[in-house]
């Protein structure tokens, strides 16, 4: 991993701020293990973290780009986020990824993490990263699978399986809420959306090797269970919770 500019975190030290950072750090070091084994060397690039909400894994992620620019449309997280950081390796921009100011082929990376089933148009923002990705440049994009049978969000099973009437009463009859906004995709609609990009699947590597790519918090390597997910998990790909792919240009 490359060496790191030492970036610090802000934040009060409250239970939950820490409990929120231990949980982004977690995430940015599952991403950033991804990206530097698909491109080992990465400080002279510039990368773009769509839908990076309080900043906390865009500020890492400057530690090991030449830039680190974090996007996202809620005002008030991206203050925060200017607020918090303390890197000159990292931007932040209120945007829309269906709309990101960027030129055509102007950015080396992108990271594109649990976003998609958050936007209106998905297609679009998947053309967005198209559009200004440069040639050689390449997406970390994961992907929640409507059939995963715990959903993430809300912790409730099955729920990204209901039709959305019925997920609806479900979240309220459950006491987390009254509209399930999140729109998933099966594998088949996934591969439909980024149809247009080049993928390098990283979803088994990582399940076969959490201790390489920081995934050990989900896979612990010496659990039985891991060794009958290991063992299982080729054949039940369609139904794997999330998909980890590098996307490139055809």
């Amino acid at each position: 991993m490359a060496e790191k500019r030492g970036y610090q975190l802000h934040l009060s030290r409250g239970d939950s701020a820490l409990k929120n950072i231990e949980g982004r750090t977690q995430k940015f070091e599952k991403i950033i293990s991804v990206l530097q084994d698909f491109h080992p060397r990465t400080q002279s690039l510039k990368c773009l973290d769509i839908g990076c909400s309080s900043g906390i894994i865009t500020s890492l992620l400057g530690n090991h780009f030449q830039m680190s620019i974090g996007l996202d449309i809620d005002q008030e997280a991206i203050e925060y986020a200017k607020k918090h950081s303390a890197s000159a390796f990292v931007q932040f921009l209120i945007a829309d990824s269906m709309a990101l100011p960027f030129h055509d082929n102007s950015l080396d990376a992108i990271v594109c993490n649990h976003v998609y089933e958050h936007v209106p148009d998905a297609q679009q923002m998947i053309n967005e990263i198209y559009r200004v990705l440069k040639e050689n440049g390449f997406c970390y994009f994961s992907a929640g699978n409507k059939y995963m049978i715990i959903e993430g969000h809300y912790g409730l099973p099955f729920l990204s399986f209901l039709p959305k009437p019925i997920a609806h009463r479900y979240l309220k009859i459950a006491g987390k809420g009254s509209f399930y906004y999140e729109e998933h995709l099966p594998l088949r609609g996934l591969r439909r959306l980024v149809k247009k990009f080049r993928v390098r699947d990283y979803t088994l590597p990582v399940i076969q090797n959490p201790e390489k790519f920081f995934a050990i918090d989900l896979f612990p390597p010496k659990s039985f269970l891991y060794k009958g997910i290991r063992l299982l998990a080729p054949h039940l790909y369609p139904w794997i919770p999330t998909y980890i792919w590098v996307l490139t240009k055809k």
